[in-house]
């Protein structure tokens, strides 16, 4: 059965909790099932290593709520992937035969906090234990733009299974272990498969997001070694214009696990023999084999994506335009502006100048790129360790110990004079006091009015 919202985008939000809503069929959810949905394969996963991440207790208290008032709860998506994978899950995601209003109900009856997240996609946040879970009403897609949906809610959860995008994607589980695969989703896991839902076609021109989520999740399941499916390869090539439609914030999203995940210079190289980097701002001359030689090296667990990411350009300039484009932070603009500059030099001394130049309310800025840019380097802890314990000296001269000393008057000399004395005392390790270096100073400016 399948519960009309009709275009839910548009309902005020007590009309989305409130009203008496209709049930119908969907020809359209059924016949995009024909011949595609299996026998719901039930065996347990209980007894594997990471399952009692997901059946902790307060997962077991949502199911137990809403199990007495008749609604059935299911954990859906990354997490029933990550641990069919032998993984620890990270976020819990989970589906139910409850209404939004009936969500609303159990959880005010029950004292439990809950955020109206996406409320006219039937999304509810529980937060239990300080913990948040996502509640979604199961539901079908009725009507796509190529990126955003209007939904219908649902009872049904194979048809729920039967709108998400990649097979591996639409496997759940209840909170006793026992699986439902509609799509042969473990199979294609267990294969390192990567496959849509359906026909790859229609499902990427309801999102075109796909096409990169496709690269991402190839990049996280295959073993690569061009193990792409041509269905998929084709359908991508011929709806590729679809991209336009994707916000900048979203491909860098999707990007930013691309370049941090497996096979990145196998997936950058498909990605731009399909024509696909106009579309997503990258010009043809971005530098994949420079990314992806540094990538082989690279604490990627602890790396921002954008360092990375910076080893595709030669040119600072290059890299800001797609920093704007792809609407990045200022911290990432920081961070690849700092690795471009600096990345081809080891010297510890070059970074100690360069840390005594950095205004000291910029020093922290300085410290996040430069543990970036050793991380990028494979940890190179040496040389981490050498500035993150040392006390930055003052540079100890001012302009007004010079106007003295040296006998200027107040103007652009007197910076020049300060600039002049600052590179010598670098010069020295900072060993050199402010006598000395007046000394010079006067020496230098002798220098300079000799034969005037």
């Amino acid at each position: 059965a399948v519960v009309s919202t009709q275009s839910t985008g548009h309902l005020p939000l007590h009309v989305l909790l409130r009203s008496s809503l209709t049930l119908k069929a969907s020809d359209q959810v059924i016949k995009r099932m024909a011949g595609h949905v299996t026998n719901g394969d039930h065996d347990h996963i209980s007894h594997l290593k990471y399952w009692s991440h997901i059946a902790n207790s307060s997962s077991q208290f949502i199911c137990d709520v809403f199990k007495k008032k008749g609604y059935e709860v299911r954990v859906v998506g990354g997490a029933v992937r990550d641990v069919l994978q032998d993984k620890p899950p990270k976020d819990i995601d989970m589906a139910t035969t409850a209404l939004p209003s009936d969500m609303v109900e159990v959880c005010t009856e029950h004292g439990i906090k809950h955020i109206l997240t996406g409320i006219q996609h039937g999304t509810i946040t529980l937060m239990v234990e300080d913990v948040p879970y996502e509640v979604t009403t199961l539901r079908i897609d009725t009507d796509t733009d190529g990126r955003h949906a209007e939904v219908q809610f649902t009872t049904d959860f194979q048809l729920d299974a039967a709108r998400r995008d990649l097979t591996i994607n639409a496997i759940s589980a209840d909170i006793d272990g026992r699986v439902y695969d509609y799509f042969n989703g473990r199979e294609h896991l267990e294969k390192k498969k990567v496959l849509f839902v359906g026909d790859p076609a229609e499902r990427i021109q309801e999102d075109y997001l796909r096409i990169l989520r496709y690269f991402r999740f190839y990049g996280r399941i295959s073993l690569g070694d061009s193990k792409w499916d041509e269905a998929t390869i084709t359908a991508i090539r011929t709806h590729k214009s679809g991209l336009h439609k994707i916000s900048r914030e979203r491909i860098w999203l999707e990007m930013a696990k691309i370049i941090v995940g497996n096979h990145v210079e196998e997936i950058l190289l498909k990605m731009k023999t399909l024509d696909l980097f106009p579309l997503i701002n990258l010009t043809r001359d971005f530098h994949i084999k420079g990314l992806s030689s540094q990538h082989k090296i690279a604490m990627l667990d602890k790396i921002r994506p954008v360092t990375l990411l910076s080893y595709g350009f030669n040119s600072a300039d290059h890299f800001s335009k797609l920093r704007k484009n792809w609407k990045m932070s200022m911290d990432e603009e920081y961070i690849g502006q700092f690795v471009i500059k600096h990345r081809h030099s080891q010297d510890v001394k070059y970074f100690k100048d360069l840390l005594v130049d950095t205004p000291k309310h910029c020093r922290h800025k300085f410290h996040m790129g430069f543990r970036e840019l050793c991380l990028v380097r494979g940890g190179d802890m040496e040389l981490f360790e050498s500035l993150s314990d040392w006390t930055v000296p003052d540079y100890p001269l001012r302009g007004d110990q010079i106007i003295k000393h040296v006998g200027l008057s107040k103007g652009p000399m007197v910076h020049k004079f300060i600039t002049l004395g600052k590179n010598k005392w670098k010069s020295s390790h900072f060993s050199l006091s402010s006598d000395d270096l007046l000394d010079y100073l006067v020496e230098e400016f002798n220098k300079m009015n000799k034969g005037k």
